[in-house]
């Protein structure tokens, strides 16, 4: 009786307060719409197929890409989840929308994505396996329907996991579960997966498929900053196993278009498939991403598969803002008050990006336009920072008496390598100056 019971409750839609949801049929003979976009937690581009990487991970996000538009040069709005999720989820940069720390929720008054697609008469659902990019941060605001490691995927209904949060693969039959039961002539699909993510772990045989004959000590966690010379064999064991989670995360993709597929819905649809933020892996002293702009945590994929979108290759300099945009533009809400631009629309000159962490008492915050990076710390907030590092040993890095420039010409020495700050180009320059003002004029709380 208590499993019938329990099975009832998760399979019930979780209706957001104020949220009326459209109607759930769709009218005879009509063609259901869909948009989907799908995260994959610190997903790097250039472990993908599609972006040039030999180890096979990524099939199902290559074949989108082969027929579909790729974008090259994408940046996160923020290098962690929490931060970077509600920028794609609601449109603006992270610190107008303030959810910017592990204990932060969205704002009640932050207008958000599924908010305007409701008003645009577009039914919402969100399948998400990492409660920071959920309901933990407030951002199944709106949403007609989410689910979440929180709210929905407790230990007992989501099974055998390998990072402790719920897999690819089922994550992708509840969002597929939905889909069979729902009739909305017009849908939004949230898919955020989590596979990837570290302590690095993955189903035996994809691991064995990327460790091959590897008879080292396989290491699944690392350090951010100190203690982390790892051996040769050591790193090689966890780009193996992250690769493995990513190729996990991509088999789960692939069910999901299949499932499409299956429903008929795969012409009408849209798939917009990103990722949240990289990972570092000692290209720079640092591993895992949290409070670091080198490219391997800001720079994210973007694949855009849909009847929009014509197929090729597009380098202009994009953010995750910009994917907000897009499906704006996709749905007909309303854009007013986005940050980004709709990627739709030809390549434009393009503003430059801000990405941003305030957390720990750490504020940094880079700037990148189309040559340049430019990043800018503040002294940290002492009294913050010491409540929540166990020692300041951890985190060379942070300063907490000046501040601290780097600046790297990302056409030049696209490794970032050469550090310019202590002598700023004039373009730099001016990029500093904007990302100063930029800072300044964040709104209070």
């Amino acid at each position: 009786m208590l499993a019938v019971l329990l099975a009832a409750l998760l399979a019930a839609p979780l209706a957001a307060p104020g949220v009326t949801p459209p109607s759930t049929a769709a009218e005879p003979g009509s063609t259901r719409e869909l948009v989907v976009l799908v995260l994959v937690d610190a997903m790097r581009p250039d472990h993908l197929g599609a972006y040039g990487y030999a180890r096979p991970t990524s099939p199902t996000i290559d074949a989108l890409a082969q027929t579909g538009r790729r974008f090259t040069r994408v940046y996160t709005n923020a290098p962690w989840t929490r931060p970077s999720t509600a920028s794609f989820l609601t449109g603006v940069n992270a610190s107008r929308h303030h959810t910017e720390t592990a204990k932060s929720k969205l704002p009640p008054d932050v207008v958000t994505l599924a908010g305007r697609l409701a008003r645009a008469g577009w039914a919402t659902s969100g399948f998400c396996a990492n409660g920071n990019g959920g309901s933990l941060a407030g951002l199944n605001k709106d949403f007609v329907l989410f689910e979440d490691p929180t709210n929905t995927y407790h230990k007992a209904v989501r099974g055998e996991t390998y990072n402790g949060l719920p897999t690819g693969p089922f994550t992708v039959s509840r969002a597929l579960d939905h889909l069979r039961r729902s009739q909305a002539p017009r849908e939004f699909v949230f898919i955020f997966l989590v596979d990837p993510h570290d302590p690095y772990q993955a189903p035996p045989e994809l691991e064995r498929m990327f460790l091959g004959d590897f008879k080292g000590t396989i290491r699944r966690r690392a350090l951010w900053e100190t203690k982390n010379n790892y051996p040769a064999d050591e790193r090689f064991s966890m780009m193996a196993i992250y690769d493995a989670g990513i190729r996990n995360a991509d088999t789960a993709l692939g069910t999901f278009v299949q499932g499409l597929r299956d429903l008929g819905l795969y012409d009408g649809a849209t798939l917009l498939v990103a990722a949240d933020h990289g990972e570092g892996f000692g290209e720079h002293g640092f591993y895992l991403h949290a409070h670091q702009f080198w490219d391997e945590v800001t720079r994210i994929p973007l694949v855009a598969h849909g009847p929009r979108f014509t197929p090729g290759v597009d380098g202009r300099l994009a953010q995750a803002i910009d994917v907000t945009a897009t499906i704006a533009a996709l749905t007909g809400a309303d854009p007013a008050g986005l940050a980004g631009r709709s990627l739709l629309a030809a390549p434009a000159p393009t503003p430059e990006v801000i990405s941003e962490y305030n957390e720990f008492g750490i504020h940094r915050q880079a700037i990148v336009s189309e040559r340049y990076k430019v990043v800018w710390q503040r002294p940290a907030d002492a009294a913050w920072f010491d409540r929540e590092v166990p020692t300041r040993d951890e985190f060379p890095s942070v300063s907490f008496d000046h501040d601290v420039v780097q600046a790297f010409d990302l056409e030049a020495d696209p490794g970032e390598k050469h550090d310019l700050g202590s002598a700023l180009p004039p373009e730099a320059q001016t990029l500093l100056a904007k990302l100063k003002a930029f800072v300044a004029a964040t709104p209070s709380r």
